[in-house]
């Protein structure tokens, strides 16, 4: 039994198609995902490729048009307040999810006092020394900290309740580069302690840094899985290729040529790389074959 397990999952949204009319759009599309306890897993893709999505079906934010999402083998609807207690999240931007009006210590003490928990002023400390920052920090309020310092407590909260899942959402986006390692170093201690960590991230870098395996998604479709190894260093997806190719450089003499050349999108193929990849075949747009090769998963026509 997987710690944390998705089994076919769609998600659909209704848009506008003309004058009272509405079609749906599918942000997610048959997606299955395993995850393991004590497991720090990737989530990659560019803006668009359904990862936030995926990250609020999997915190209850949102349900699933179809499939269903299990935690330690249950349905996740079938938990009730106690799963916001085991399932935390941490958001790209800490300053829109504390409250301006609160210090710290406020904000920290707010879930124990939700879940009832006691010894809050000993949890709220160490919460705090865990995520770096130290007692003076206490009586501030978000707008006195920088951005780094907002995470940490974004994070600090997201600890106090001895999470077992905790999802990070783009969380080192709004981050400079100098303060992302630390906030990934945060992520590995939470592992070490047995903690599973879902990081929803476009950074390949970061990826590289911190994960355990590395699942990929493009137009809401899951096109290849594994371990970090296997991904990184010997893509098998086309789309996985291109990402890791077009991998921001330090500097511009380090530019790799794209492959790959713009072309019409074909809104119709089952594939949602068939009008960029070059390796496409006619059976690409009716059909993507699910395949296992040396133990990781690649949606892809060419295998």
């Amino acid at each position: 039994m997987s710690f944390l397990s998705l089994e076919r999952v769609s998600k659909a949204y209704k848009v506008s198609a003309g004058l009272f009319r509405t079609k749906s759009f599918f942000a997610l599309q048959n997606v299955s995902l395993r995850m393991e306890r004590g497991e720090l897993l990737a989530l990659v893709g560019e803006s668009g490729s359904g990862k936030t999505t995926l990250g609020k079906l999997i915190l209850r934010l949102e349900k699933p048009t179809e499939g269903r999402v299990l935690f330690e083998g249950k349905d996740i609807w079938s938990y009730r307040r106690e799963y916001t207690r085991i399932v935390s999240a941490v958001f790209q931007d800490p300053s829109s999810s504390l409250n301006p009006r609160m210090t710290v210590r406020e904000i920290l003490e707010e879930p124990l006092r939700v879940h009832g928990v006691k010894n809050r002023e000993e949890k709220v400390l160490s919460a705090l020394k865990e995520a770096g920052l130290g007692e003076e920090f206490l009586e501030r309020r978000p707008f006195q900290l920088s951005g780094g310092q907002k995470q940490r407590v974004a994070i600090a909260r997201a600890m106090l309740l001895d999470p077992k899942l905790l999802v990070a959402d783009e969380p080192t986006a709004s981050l400079d580069a100098s303060l992302r390692r630390g906030i990934l170093d945060l992520f590995l201690k939470m592992k070490a302690k047995g903690v599973s960590v879902l990081l929803i991230t476009h950074d390949v870098r970061s990826v590289q840094y911190c994960a355990d395996r590395v699942a990929v998604l493009y137009r809401g479709r899951l096109l290849e899985w594994g371990t970090k190894e296997q991904v990184l260093k010997n893509p098998l997806h086309p789309y996985t290729r291109y990402l890791i190719q077009n991998v921001p450089v330090e500097h511009p003499s380090q530019r790799k040529s794209s492959e790959i050349t713009d072309k019409p999108f074909y809104s119709e193929a089952v594939c949602p790389f068939y009008h960029l990849c070059q390796e496409r075949k006619e059976e690409c747009l009716s059909q993507l074959r699910e395949v296992y090769i040396d133990g990781r998963l690649v949606s892809c026509n060419i295998y």
